[in-house]
């Protein structure tokens, strides 16, 4: 391998060997951001859109089996996993940093070669949390968020029920905290997916899979590229993708529809005083596998083209405007005080950009990594400031959003230059920081409350095609595997919500994060049952569509 010097200023986004044991490159756009944005708030002694990815696991023990020795063999198993998972995915241990000496931002990795070292990032990186929370309550106890991607294995108290009341259940929730330049939420799911495995398979094959990888630099070679080399983005912008970029603005500083003589601009109401972050909190509502399938169904027969998605954005942006609606004027997201006729909701959203990448970086092979995007324009929904009263009124008012919603999402989908140009985007959307604050030797001010907070959609999509459910543990044992609960969230320090939509094992589960200094968990309970009300009403016929 070519070792490089010190103080090459040129973009280089191949992994080099630097010197014995360290491997580097140049981080990308999308990386960038996240860390900037990391510094951008570090001031609040937090880190912005951490990545949080959870999975609960059981086994039901049959009478003939020990369930102490069951148990210690799970446990065992999942730290074989985590450092077979190293060996396969090495970005996991990897990092970003600022290089003052070159003025660019690097993403490294290190290996472990021998004995020692291999302890020391064991005991760093897998960490057993036996306080009784299940992972969910964990989760929202205002975790750590270390700089290296970690692996928490939480031990709770309470077991999920086996149906069979002659077995005990086993269970372990897993936790993986990261900075999000490091990985993103569907490739945490991939991740996870393939921790499982290889923890199924270090729990069947004995000693066999047991015998643990040597880390002598040739796992570098499963280092993970930046999104532009997997995606195959050419480093000069062709002509057309200039001609592009030149009109394109970063979406938070696009104006409003300048064809709406009285506007305002809505978002989601918060309680005002706190300047600073406060905790992360994740809430969460499950559908039943019989309202989830009729939903599904509905929209097949009667929408087609339609997704849960664009039905759930939908019902978001018309519980917006009610919400809006029902606040006193002095309680108005907006200092406006001229009477609008029209309510516009404004949002952005992240697309996977996998399938845009070439083989093998299309594959779970290459999970740890930041492969998605922005769009070049933000979505803007303009709804009347009137609501609507009859039940035709309002499933006609829901129909005309849930449109709107589909066309842009589709425009964004069928672009195409959007693969192409998402490096640029991120570009644009990342702010620029003070040489001190990037070099750690100064913290920025934090980033005060947003005026016009927004609800933004993330959506996860069948999570079935990523994790596998139920795992064999070998036909002499007659025990499974069982995954549960999966979901992902980006750490919340900011005044909006971030809701997440996915369905797993038949069951849609929607839910939002949000930070307690400037939310309570009734006010997005509350938000989310409307937001379900709005969906339901519109399927039942439309009564429970708009403004009471």
């Amino acid at each position: 391998m070519r070792v490089l010097k010190a103080g090459v200023k040129r973009d280089d986004y191949n992994w080099r060997q630097i010197r014995p044991g360290l491997w580097q490159r140049d981080a990308d756009e999308a990386e960038v951001f996240y860390s900037t944005l990391a510094k951008l708030y570090a001031g609040s002694g937090r880190m912005h859109f951490a990545i949080t990815g959870h999975i609960a696991l059981t086994i039901s023990v049959p009478e003939d089996e020990d369930p102490e020795v069951v148990s210690r063999r799970l446990d065992e198993s999942l730290r074989i996993a985590w450092l077979r998972q190293r060996y396969e995915t090495p970005t996991i241990a990897s990092s970003v940093h600022y290089d003052a000496l070159d003025g660019k931002w690097k993403k490294s990795y290190r290996t472990i070669p021998d004995d020692a070292s291999t302890k020391a990032w064991l005991e760093r990186t897998f960490q057993v949390v036996s306080t009784g929370q299940t992972g969910e309550d964990w989760a929202n106890s205002d975790p750590p968020a270390p700089t290296t991607p970690t692996l928490f294995v939480i031990c709770p108290c309470a077991v999920i029920t086996s149906q069979d009341p002659s077995t005990i259940c086993i269970r372990r929730d897993l936790v993986l905290r990261s900075p999000h330049d490091i990985i993103d939420g569907i490739g945490t799911l991939h991740f996870l997916n393939s921790l499982v495995t290889k923890t199924t398979q270090a729990f069947t094959e004995g000693e066999f899979f047991r015998e643990l990888p040597v880390f002598d630099g040739s796992e570098a070679s499963n280092l993970s590229p930046p999104y532009r080399v997997a995606a195959n983005i050419p480093s000069t912008p062709t002509p057309e993708h200039q001609t592009r970029l030149s009109t394109t603005k970063a979406p938070a500083s696009q104006p409003l529809n300048p064809d709406i003589p009285f506007f305002e601009e809505i978002g989601i109401p918060y309680t005002k005083g706190s300047l600073l972050p406060g905790k992360h909190q994740r809430i969460a509502h499950y559908l039943s596998r019989e309202r989830t399938s009729a939903l599904i169904t509905f929209l097949k027969n009667y929408h087609p083209g339609i997704t849960v998605t664009h039905a759930f954005h939908a019902a978001i942006a018309l519980t917006l405007r009610n919400a809006h609606l029902k606040l006193p004027s002095s309680s108005s997201t907006s200092s406006s005080s001229v009477k609008t006729s029209s309510s516009i909701y404004t949002n952005y959203l992240l697309r996977n950009e996998r399938a845009a990448c070439q083989p093998p970086y299309n594959t779970p092979l290459h999970c740890v990594s930041v492969y998605h995007s922005l769009p070049s324009t933000k979505l803007q929904v303009d709804m009347s400031s009137t609501p609507s009263t009859t039940s035709q009124e309002k499933r006609a008012e829901f129909e005309t959003v849930l449109n709107h919603i589909k066309d842009y999402y589709t425009n964004v989908r069928d672009d195409p230059m959007h693969s192409a140009l998402a490096p640029a985007i991120w570009a644009n959307w990342t702010p620029v920081l003070p040489e001190a604050v990037l070099k750690g030797e100064e913290k920025i001010e934090v980033p005060k409350p947003k005026e016009v907070p927004s609800v933004s959609v993330s959506s996860m999509g069948v999570v079935d095609r990523i994790l596998k459910r139920v795992h064999d543990l070998g036909e002499e044992r007659g025990m499974k595997l069982e995954v549960h609960r999966p979901w992902v969230t980006g750490e919340e320090l900011t005044n909006g919500l971030g809701v997440f939509l996915g369905t797993f094992d038949g069951e849609l589960c929607l839910s939002c994060a949000f930070n307690e200094a400037w939310h309570d968990r009734k006010g997005v309970d509350e938000f989310l049952w409307e937001v379900e009300r709005v969906v339901g009403g519109w399927v039942e016929g439309g009564t429970g569509v708009g403004g009471s």
